[in-house]
This record gives C-alpha cells, sequence and structure tokens, in this order.
C-alpha cells in the first residue's frame, strides 16, 4: 500500500517526562482529522487534535483512560486501541483532502467513506459473530449435557444416583434393596448408653420404642433426580455429581445438605415410658425409717436407709433429645436423694420409752394369787406405730400380742363348760345321755384393754384377773333304731313292694321298677332315714346319664340317696322283667299312690326289706 504521506518518519515520537510518556505534534498535520479521531482518541490533558499518537503507546493510553470512565466507556475504548492497533496512520496533502483516501488495515484496502463507516459496520458483525459463537457453544454444551445425562441416567437405572447420602452414608449405585438393608443395619446398631448412679445401661431401638421409615426413606434416596421434571431432574444429577468435592464452602454452594436423605422415625411414646419406667425403679431406692424393735427384753435401733428417686421428666427429654438428632452421646441420669419421714434420732427417743415401759412392774391376781409376767413378756406386746407425714413413733401396748401370755393364764385359770348331750332316737324319742355345767373362764378382752390403757402410762400395773361364765351348750345325737311295728318288704324277682304291719298283717302291695344291671337296687335289711317333698332329683354324670326330674314323695333308706319315690314320666308303666336295661338308678321307682302312701305310712326308723 502506498501511503499519501511523504515522510512517514515526520510522525513525532514520544518523549518519556518522569515516567510518562509526552506527545509532540507532527511536523506535518494530517488534514484527515476524522479518520485520526476515530484512530486516535481525542487526548486528554490539553493536548491539542493535530498530535498523532504511536501505535506502540495507543495501548497505554487506553488503560489510564479505564480509570475514568464508566463500563460503556471502557467498551468502547477498547474497541477504539483495537482499531489503532490495526490502522497505520496516514497523512494526505491537501490536494486529496476531498478525495476518499484508502486505508491501510491490515492487509485490505477500502474508501475513506469505507474507513468512516467501519467502526458501526465492524460492530455489527462481531455482535453477529459473538451471538452466533455463543449460541453455538450452548448448543453443544447442551447436546454435551442431554447426552451425558441420558448416558447417566441409562447407567443407574434402577439404582440410586451418585452423591446421595443416607444417614450421613453414601449409597449412589445401589438398589432400593440394598438401601433398606443399610438403613436396618444402622437402625440396628443405633442405641443410648445411659449412665445410673450403679450401672449403665445400654438402651436399643427397640427398648426406645423408636421405628425406621425404611421403605420411605429408602424410595426417597431413589428418587432423588427423579421428580418427573426434566429441568430439576437434570439441575439435581448436577448438584449430586457436584456434592463428589470435599470442600466445605463448595458443599454450602450446591446445598449438599439439602440432597441428603435424613433418618425418618416414630416414637411409640407407650413403649418408651414403659422402659425409662423401668429403668427408674431399677435405679430407685425406697426410703426406709428408722426400725425400732424389742427381742429378748431389749430394745434394737435399725438406722434409717436414706432413699433416691429418679427425675423422671429430665431423664425422658434428654433421651428424647439424644433420639431427635440420632446420637449415641452417654445420658447421665439425674437422682434425688429423699429423706426417711423417721430418722435415728427420733427412734432412739421411742427406744428409750420402750425400754422404760419394759421395766415396770405387771402384776396381775386371781383369787389371792398373782401373776408377774417378766420383762420379756412385756417387751413381746409392745408395738411401734406412726401414721403418714408422722416424724416419729408411737409406743403401743399391742393387746392382740398378748394372746400367748393369756392362754397360759388360762391354763392355770379357766374351767371348761361340760356339754350337755341328748340321744334322739328315729327323730321323736329324746334321751339326755350326759348333763350339761357351766364352766369360768378368764376374759382375755377386758384384761388385754385394761393392759393396753394403764401400762404405758403408770409406774407400775396391779390388775384383778377378770373372768365369765361359759355356758354349757345341749349337742343331740341322731339316732335310728329299727322300729318293726312296721315293715316294707321289697322282692327284686317279682318287682314288687309290700308294706305290712308287725305279723305280716293288713298288708298292700304294688308293681315297681328297681335298679337296672350296675345300678342295682342294694339287698339288705334298711331303715327308713327320712323323707322329701316336692323337689328336683339329680344325679348322674354330665354328658352320659346326668338327670334332673322332678320328685312329689321320696323316702330314703340309705346314706348313699336310694328312695321309694314317685315316677310320673313312666307313665304307669312298672313291674316286668325290663329293669335290668330300663330300671332306674338303684332307687325304687313307684306309682304315685304306692309312692304317697309309703310317704305318709313308713315311720323313720321302719325296716326296709330288700331280696330277691
Amino acid at each position: 500500500m502506498v501511503s499519501r504521506h511523504k515522510n512517514v518518519d515526520s510522525i513525532a515520537s514520544p518523549k518519556i517526562v518522569k515516567g510518562k510518556p509526552q506527545y509532540h505534534k507532527a511536523t506535518e498535520r494530517n488534514s484527515d482529522e476524522p479518520l485520526l479521531n476515530i484512530l486516535n482518541p481525542e487526548p486528554e490533558h490539553g493536548h491539542s487534535k493535530d498530535f498523532v499518537m504511536p501505535n506502540q503507546h495507543k495501548k497505554w493510553y487506553i488503560w489510564t483512560r479505564k480509570s475514568k470512565t464508566n463500563k460503556k466507556d471502557k467498551v468502547e475504548s477498547k474497541k477504539s486501541a483495537i482499531n489503532a492497533d490495526r490502522v497505520i496512520p496516514t497523512v494526505f496533502s491537501e490536494k486529496t483532502r476531498d478525495q476518499k483516501p484508502k486505508v491501510s488495515v491490515g492487509s485490505a484496502s477500502t474508501t475513506a467513506d469505507a474507513a468512516g463507516k467501519a467502526p458501526g459496520w465492524q460492530k455489527r458483525h462481531r455482535v453477529a459473530f459473538v451471538l452466533t459463537t455463543v449460541a453455538s457453544t450452548l448448543l453443544v454444551l447442551l447436546g454435551l449435557f442431554g447426552g451425558a445425562a441420558y448416558a447417566h441416567q441409562s447407567i443407574y437405572q434402577n439404582k440410586v444416583f451418585p452423591g446421595v447420602s443416607v444417614w450421613g452414608q453414601d449409597v449412589g449405585g445401589m438398589n432400593v434393596v440394598d438401601v433398606q438393608k443399610i438403613i436396618t443395619d444402622k437402625a440396628k446398631s443405633y442405641n443410648i448408653v445411659i449412665k445410673g448412679p450403679d450401672q449403665d445401661y445400654r438402651a436399643t431401638v427397640s427398648d426406645l420404642g423408636i421405628i425406621f421409615n425404611t421403605d420411605s426413606m429408602a424410595l426417597s434416596a431413589y428418587s432423588r433426580g427423579r421428580s418427573g421434571v426434566w429441568y430439576d431432574d437434570y439441575l439435581t444429577r448436577a448438584r449430586l455429581l457436584l456434592t463428589e468435592v470435599k470442600w466445605a464452602p463448595f458443599q454450602d454452594f450446591v446445598r449438599a445438605k439439602d440432597l441428603a436423605i435424613s433418618p425418618s422415625y416414630n416414637v411409640n411414646q407407650e413403649k418408651l415410658n414403659a422402659y425409662l419406667t423401668k429403668l427408674s425403679d431399677n435405679i430407685k431406692i425406697q426410703a426406709q425409717d428408722s426400725q425400732v424393735t424389742v427381742e429378748g427384753g431389749k430394745t434394737q435401733l435399725k438406722p434409717a436407709i436414706y432413699g433416691r428417686s429418679v427425675e423422671y421428666d429430665t431423664l425422658k427429654k434428654a433421651v428424647l433429645g439424644s433420639i431427635s438428632g440420632l446420637t449415641s452421646d452417654k445420658i447421665d441420669v439425674k437422682t434425688t436423694v429423699v429423706k426417711p419421714a423417721i430418722v435415728d434420732n427420733a427412734a432412739q427417743d421411742v427406744m428409750l420409752q420402750a425400754q422404760n415401759v419394759m421395766s415396770r412392774a405387771v402384776i396381775l391376781t386371781y383369787k389371792g394369787v398373782e401373776y408377774r409376767p417378766n420383762q420379756d413378756t412385756v417387751g413381746s406386746w409392745i408395738s411401734f406405730t406412726k401414721n403418714e407425714g408422722d416424724v416419729k413413733y408411737t409406743l403401743v401396748v399391742d393387746q392382740s400380742k398378748m394372746a400367748s401370755y393369756f392362754s397360759f393364764l388360762g391354763s392355770k385359770i379357766n374351767i371348761g363348760a361340760t356339754q350337755r348331750i341328748v340321744r334322739v332316737e328315729n327323730g321323736v324319742k329324746q334321751t339326755e345321755a350326759q348333763a350339761g355345767a357351766d364352766g369360768l373362764l378368764v376374759d382375755s378382752a377386758i384384761l388385754g384393754q385394761q393392759i393396753a390403757a394403764t401400762l404405758p402410762l403408770q409406774s407400775s400395773v396391779r390388775l384383778e384377773i377378770p373372768t365369765y361364765v361359759d355356758k354349757f351348750k345341749t349337742k343331740y345325737e341322731n339316732v335310728v333304731i329299727a322300729d318293726w311295728d312296721k315293715y316294707i318288704d321289697i322282692n327284686l324277682t317279682s318287682q314288687t313292694m309290700t308294706a305290712c304291719q308287725r305279723g305280716g298283717v293288713n298288708c298292700r302291695q304294688w308293681s315297681v321298677t328297681t335298679g337296672k344291671d350296675g345300678m342295682n337296687t342294694p339287698v339288705g335289711t334298711h331303715l327308713v332315714l327320712g323323707r322329701n317333698a316336692s323337689f328336683y332329683m339329680t344325679g348322674g354324670t354330665p354328658g352320659i346319664d346326668y338327670y334332673k326330674v322332678w320328685v312329689d314323695t321320696a323316702v330314703w333308706f340309705t346314706s348313699a340317696g336310694h328312695a321309694v319315690h314317685d315316677a310320673s314320666w313312666r307313665n304307669g308303666s312298672f313291674g316286668g322283667q325290663d329293669y335290668h336295661w330300663n330300671g332306674s338308678h338303684g332307687c325304687v321307682n313307684s306309682p304315685d299312690e304306692a309312692a304317697t302312701y309309703i310317704f305318709n305310712w313308713a315311720p323313720v326308723g321302719t325296716p326296709v326289706v330288700v331280696h330277691y
């Protein structure tokens, strides 16, 4: 390219003053000011528009302007600097000022008119180029990202995506069943150590009533990156991959904690309360008051025991707090000392009182004879009681504890009554077999009350032993003797019953049915023992041959329950040999008329002769 400037070397050179370049005007002024103004921005600090800036200093100049321009100015300055580096300045002569000069840009030539329009044209083309480049890059990246996402999804089909953690453990690449097993194993291993005053207790998941939602946790892990919304899934999977960078600030940036699956569980409050109650009962110590006992006429003191109770609410709160974070920190059980109501000092006071009571003389007299219980005996009557809220014992002389001593007195004083015995024959005739006589007994109730009331208050006790008359009682002995004025004959062979007076006169006879084979009516001479009327007769074995039948009259002749009675269920069919298989359970089944007759005719003691 041929320049219109006759002497290119005439362009001014920079002069360095105090480390900064200073510019001077060219020896020959360029008449093409518009182009120079485009290539060389107007200088600041008072420089004229006629000077030409050398190429090697344009960049330094643009750099110095950056700190003084806004964002838009910075961009324009940068573009001007780029154009300035590419353009070789040319000085035009006066003759050619109105012509369209050629400008050398790189190796290309344009007219002055084209050069004047170059900045706008280049800007539009550069913007289009940048936009096209960015769009192409985005399309390529989107294709690569989509392909990677598709490949990523294919590789981890039916598996959890990498980066997903459950309960602090990475489960990427696992299927749902494997995740469930991991959760189950971690749940089994979870426990809380509760430190008691005497021993430690290891509470398991079962003890605490924790039920982990294993299925939902595993499904949640599998669902990370599978919401069904493609852009949300791609973003989630990208974040999951980025969580592999184990750098705290980066983890916070991608919000890794939001992607982790926290343990999900429920607590069975009833089961937890039952466990903590049992544990508290095991730690608890029941407070015991000082005990005072009397043995062998001497008092003994058993020291008080201070109790211990568990602060249940505090313990439960601590356990629930540990469960909420699923931490295994050791929990200290807080306890409270329980003071007994009666301590040793208060018990010692009643001990002295007991010793004083035992040393007192007790004299009991009866008809001039004295009985003196010793100190050991008196001590056995003493007991110590207290009401709820009392802080000391009350000494009590307990008369219920005097029974043994009163038995001793009775053996010396009591005279037992003689019972009167009356013999009753056949329920009618009474004969006195033994006369009765009153006795005399120590009145233990009165004597006990007197001793209990006076012994704790008086220095000594002297009492007359009270007694009372023991009235005799009459005892009746019922006997049945045979009265042969009448008798009843039962023939098992002929199945008949005959009632006669002494000598076999005035007889009456009826057909009857006796006991069947295996339940035969007993053979022998029996006596009428009693009678009953209008009742249900029961017998037999339930489920086999049990019966419950209504009977109008019955006359018993054995203590085993054999009787002569009516049997309406036979419908008037009596006698014959069918009794062998259709007989009674051993009684004599009789027609109504025969049963009523025997009931009214045969008194107690009437012989009943049964024979074949």
